[in-house]
């Protein structure tokens, strides 16, 4: 007689060593005669339902928040894309850069509107920008980057004048000029700012 087993795992394998030697000896005790063709049992382990838990594991994004990401340096105005007005002075927070900005509004422009689509940042002879509140400042951080432009009005009727700036040279504008227009990614941080070009 001839036994063919499959054993795919350990605990299969005792299970079909114990099955085929149950048949053997079932076959031996019935008294073979000497002329009979040997038989043939196979045993075929059948495959069990694994008992281990699979993890999978995702990489999904986090859900977004208002609150300071690892590595961000916190901003208070996380959520604007655009702000205006002027740098109070510039601080360091661990190697980054930070305006203390004051807030200023533009005539007949809503804070709400300013803060989503900006303003138009032009040559003009108007008072165009004003300050209503000199006492609240706000922390902006500048990413490393950063594009200042410098706007210089030539005359009314003539184009504006750029010019590539920097920081320092912002935070030091004088008179009407050192208003401006900041551009804010979604860690509220500065990565593209112009001045008012008032003639």
């Amino acid at each position: 007689m001839t036994i063919i087993a499959f054993t795919p795992s350990a605990r299969e394998a005792s299970v079909g060593l114990f099955v085929a030697a149950a048949v053997a000896l079932l076959s031996g005790c019935g008294g073979e005669s000497p002329t009979a063709q040997p038989s043939v049992v196979t045993v075929t382990a059948i495959p069990t339902v694994a008992t281990t838990p699979t993890v999978t594991a995702t990489n999904s994004p986090p859900p977004a928040t208002t609150t300071t990401a690892a590595g961000v340096t916190r901003s208070d105005v996380v959520g604007r894309k655009f702000d205006l007005g002027t740098i109070v002075r510039i601080e360091d927070d661990g190697g980054v850069p930070v305006i203390i900005f004051d807030r200023w509004t533009a005539r007949g422009v809503p804070d709400s509107t300013l803060a989503a689509k900006g303003v138009p940042i032009v040559v003009h002879s108007d008072a165009r920008f004003q300050n209503l509140n000199s006492k609240i400042t706000y922390r902006i951080p500048v990413v490393q980057g950063a594009i200042f432009t410098y706007k210089r009005c030539v005359a009314v009727d003539q184009p504006v004048s750029r010019e590539a700036s920097t920081l320092q040279a912002f935070a030091a504008l004088q008179g009407p000029k050192k208003v401006m227009l900041l551009t804010l990614d979604p860690h509220g941080q500065v990565f593209n700012a112009q001045n008012d070009p008032a003639c």
